[in-house]
């Protein structure tokens, strides 16, 4: 006999270091390999001392944010002999997000003159791209060098962000889906997360498990109000920055801005992205027709007016999309605030997820004081808002994919403990038959007991 188990390595109980390992009798998955946003170093790192007497035969990248590829060097550090597996799109953004991310870490360091090592090299990050094989959504592969383990992998577009993936996991005849981070209606550009048929066990996210308020939006009325305040703040000849993550809301507010512009719900003013979105443009443009063929290549690029660096004097009219999503200090995104709250004109609007405990997370609890402290004012005199354009399922939608996939098992993770606890809850109380677990760090769990299979080198 042998046992399926499971064991996350990472951050469950937060939006932080994702990393989930699958033991399949002899052969082992890892799913996913994050980094704390919050601490880029060892200590944000997901624990792999807990799995490095284990065999990983593979490791499988649901999408390319760092909180869930952010230590992929690392993990290869221990697992030199691993598959790596990804999609086309992720597999580019991976190495222009960690390319980046060293980047930004040793920018941060010479700024408050401070020692770093990092925790991957430029020439180690160059090297490992060579190991990265890819596959198109709905392909099915197999573990490769393996193949009489009878493992099979499938991608299913995830809805995220582009390249995003959940991830099939067939073995012995039981079938695991991997959500990882999942959007299942449409967004602006991409369209909603695709699925398998029906599941053994299920491992997903609960990002929005504890907002109510997320389900009861609707996005037509949304959209209406962001685009009514929008003109109001224009029509003031103020400035309205929008702070994004570079990857996947840049692009998709982008997009939104540009709907609205083009059937005159807004007035047309200058649109400036800054920082790494600008990049990541331009990689949406090159990749996302060969996802969707309806796209139009070099729209993102024409649609931006221009960059908008630091230091530059900000003057309105104009709509400002700058990283940091989360305003975290250093970044463009802070730096631009700290100028624009000074000015009733000016206006900041928040349109996706920020960690309660980030600038952006004050900024949606608009803890104002706080935030006057933080930026160096006497008040906050701008314009905050709170817009719900998550690139998230919010929670009615992760139960309703729960019951249409009708797991045995379902394991709760990537959200804060309220988040987790009330997808417990409602999968429970939806199905009652079903084996829900939130599981704890560094926690085995057996998922299934099959009978004895070929043994894995």
């Amino acid at each position: 006999m042998m046992n399926i188990e499971y064991c996350s390595i990472g951050d469950v109980d937060k939006i932080g270091a994702s990393a989930h390992y699958l033991q399949l009798g002899r052969y082992g998955v890892l799913l996913d390999t994050g980094l704390d946003p919050h601490n880029d170093n060892p200590e944000g790192v997901p624990d792999y001392e807990q799995i490095a007497h284990r065999n990983v035969h593979a490791i499988l990248i649901s999408h390319a944010h760092l909180d869930h590829i952010g230590s992929l060097p690392v993990a290869l550090r221990y697992f030199n002999r691993a598959r790596v597996y990804m999609t086309p799109s992720t597999a580019d953004l991976t190495e222009v997000m960690l390319a980046h991310a060293l980047e930004v870490q040793r920018k941060k360091a010479l700024e408050n003159w401070e020692s770093y090592q990092p925790l991957y090299t430029p020439e180690f990050l160059e090297m490992i791209r060579y190991l990265f094989q890819t596959f198109p959504y709905e392909e099915p592969f197999p573990l490769h060098g393996y193949e009489e383990s009878g493992i099979r992998f499938t991608f299913y577009d995830a809805g995220h962000i582009l390249g995003s993936a959940g991830i099939l996991i067939e073995f012995q005849g039981k079938r695991i889906f991997y959500t990882g981070n999942v959007r299942t209606s449409a967004q602006f550009i991409l369209r909603g997360a695709r699925f398998p048929d029906g599941v053994d066990v299920l491992i997903t996210e609960a990002t929005y498990g504890s907002d109510a308020e997320a389900e009861r939006t609707k996005r037509s009325q949304e959209i209406d109000r962001f685009a009514r305040r929008l003109s109001e703040h224009i029509r003031l000849g103020g400035v309205i920055l929008l702070p994004v993550f570079a990857l996947g809301r840049t692009q998709e507010m982008l997009m939104l801005i540009h709907r609205l512009r083009q059937r005159g719900k807004i007035p047309a003013v200058p649109i400036f992205v800054a920082g790494m979105g600008l990049r990541i443009n331009r990689l949406y443009d090159r990749m996302l027709h060969k996802i969707y063929p309806q796209y139009d290549r070099g729209l993102l690029r024409t649609i931006t007016f221009g960059r908008w660096s630091r230091g530059q004097r900000l003057q309105g009219p104009a709509i400002l999309i700058s990283t940091s999503g989360m305003l975290m200090p250093n970044s463009p995104s802070f730096a631009f605030a700290s100028q624009l709250a000074r000015d009733a004109r000016n206006a900041i609007f928040m349109v996706g997820y920020a960690d309660p405990e980030t600038p952006g997370g004050l900024l949606r609890a608009q803890k104002r004081e706080e935030l006057a402290r933080l930026f160096n004012v006497k008040s906050l005199e701008c314009n905050v808002e709170l817009f719900r354009f998550s690139a998230h399922s919010h929670r009615g939608e992760l139960l309703k994919m729960i019951r249409r996939l009708s797991p045995e098992t379902v394991i709760v993770t990537h959200g804060e403990p309220e988040a987790l606890q009330w997808m417990a809850s409602a999968v429970q109380n939806a199905m009652p038959g079903t084996t829900v677990v939130i599981p704890r760090k560094g926690q085995w769990y057996t998922l299934a007991t099959l009978p004895a299979a070929p043994n894995a080198s």
